[in-house]
């Protein structure tokens, strides 16, 4: 059972956050670096704050939508299939609901710090251009010419790392109110999936023990997380729902190490 999020999501969520970004960062004209660093820290978070809930309830609410189709199309085919649909009809008033609007609550967080996060970086960039001998008034133009692409990155960055946290998060949470403890680790099986999560591919993955992809492969670690989860991971987190969807012998991720099981066996987790 598939619980992919459509790649529209993510492109819908950043054309939204860009469009509004236009319209709220504003930099001065003049080349000063101190002028351009000021605009960026004094965005007026508050006068943007329904917007950016706005937005942000409008991304949960389209996440929350396909992952329900995905969790309707497992309940045809399985055993479960009347728990969940007493879980669809119910779940606002639930743990669900409760998710839903704490994701709703971070994303407009998120949101909002934009503009600071920006100021962040121009400020490191002015730093090292600064160190190497530069112009303040060169680097204020570069900057200035410059900050429309920035501001896409860091948005491109926010769009496809929330959009794919959130789907996997609410998975999560439909499951564990089913007491349904794991999930099937999807990649996108291209050639742009970095080698720590190609390995893990059909790595079954036990909610209350993330795994650390990295360190699997011995490289550089992001730490502990789920499919989906770590900074522009494509990856899906297909919960498993029914036993007969898996192919036997399985993979298995617990407690750092990947192991080869069988049907049997496996249960035996459960």
């Amino acid at each position: 059972m598939s619980f992919h999020r459509p790649r529209r999501l993510e492109l819908e969520y950043q054309k939204v956050i860009e469009d509004l970004m236009r319209k709220w960062i504003k930099l001065p004209a003049a080349t000063n670096l101190d002028d351009i660093f000021a605009a960026l820290m004094g965005a007026n978070t508050e006068r943007i704050s329904g917007i950016a809930e706005r937005l942000a309830t409008g991304m949960v609410t389209a996440v929350a939508g396909v992952n329900a189709q995905s969790w309707r199309e497992a309940a045809r085919k399985s055993t479960q299939g009347r728990r969940i649909h007493d879980l669809l009809t119910k779940e606002m008033s639930g743990p669900v609901g409760v998710a839903f609007r704490s994701y709703v609550a971070t994303q407009a967080k998120l949101i909002k710090s934009i503009p600071q996060d920006l100021a962040q970086d121009v400020a490191g960039q002015i730093a090292t251009r600064q160190m190497r001998g530069e112009r303040a008034d060169i680097i204020a133009k570069d900057i200035r010419k410059r900050m429309p692409e920035i501001t896409r990155a860091r948005v491109a960055l926010i769009a496809r790392t929330q959009v794919s946290s959130t789907a996997t998060s609410l998975s999560r949470v439909r499951a564990e109110h089913l007491n349904l403890p794991c999930y099937e680790w999807d990649t996108s099986e291209d050639v742009r999936v970095r080698p720590s999560h190609r390995n893990m591919d059909k790595v079954i993955v036990f909610w209350s023990d993330p795994p650390n992809p990295e360190a699997l492969i011995s490289i550089k670690s992001h730490g502990s997380y789920h499919a989906g989860q770590d900074f522009q991971c494509r990856c899906d987190a297909n919960v498993v729902v029914d036993l007969d969807q898996l192919s036997y012998p399985v993979r298995v991720y617990r407690g750092g190490t990947i192991t080869r099981m069988s049907r049997a066996k496996f249960e035996k987790l459960l």
